[in-house]
């Protein structure tokens, strides 16, 4: 009685997260599905297996801006048109134009940052490797200045392949360039 009682408050082995998840997909709620899944490991969700088959592409494509006939919003990030527009601004302070700063803002909205941060080495280096590659990977497509509307995502089982074809028997050694 008393372990029942305590089964139903807390979680206490495989089977119980078994059926949560199961329970999860049944319904739907990708979601807890993967909180219940990151209790196993923070990279369990990039593995091929866990994928969600994506909805139809008519439910996902909704565009909810234009449908309620918004504005495109305020960008996270400025582009070389947002450098000019902050020019203008920075006139209409200085001729003491308010009125004028105002209605230009609320036309088009200035984007929360001018430059792209970037994290500190030492933060990089606490990441897991998976993190690690999909900063770097994202920090060079940025240096590139290639638009990609969704970036590749690196599955851990492609790391696999690599390290399965690595040669251990070989010793070890150190190459220096020669000057």
């Amino acid at each position: 009685m008393l372990a029942n009682s305590i089964r139903q408050s807390v979680y206490c082995d495989e089977l119980q997260l078994g059926s949560c998840l199961n329970h999860c997909i049944e319904s739907g709620h990708q979601a807890t599905f993967s909180l219940w899944l990151s209790l196993l490991s923070p990279d369990v969700c990039d593995q091929p297996q866990f994928d969600f088959v994506s909805e139809s592409p008519a439910k996902t494509q909704i565009n909810w801006r234009s449908y309620f006939q918004l504005d495109s919003g305020q960008p996270l990030y400025a582009s070389e048109d947002d450098w000019s527009s902050e020019i203008k601004r920075k006139d209409y302070v200085q001729d003491g134009s308010l009125a004028a700063l105002h209605l230009d803002k609320a036309l088009k909205q200035p984007p929360f940052c001018f430059e792209k941060p970037h994290l500190d080495l030492d933060v990089i280096n606490n990441l897991s490797l998976l993190a690690q590659l999909k900063y770097r990977q994202s920090y060079q497509s940025d240096q590139d200045g290639e638009e990609q509307d969704e970036p590749e995502q690196i599955k851990p089982a492609a790391m696999v392949n690599v390290l399965e074809g690595f040669d251990y028997s070989k010793p070890l050694t150190l190459a220096t360039a020669s000057s």
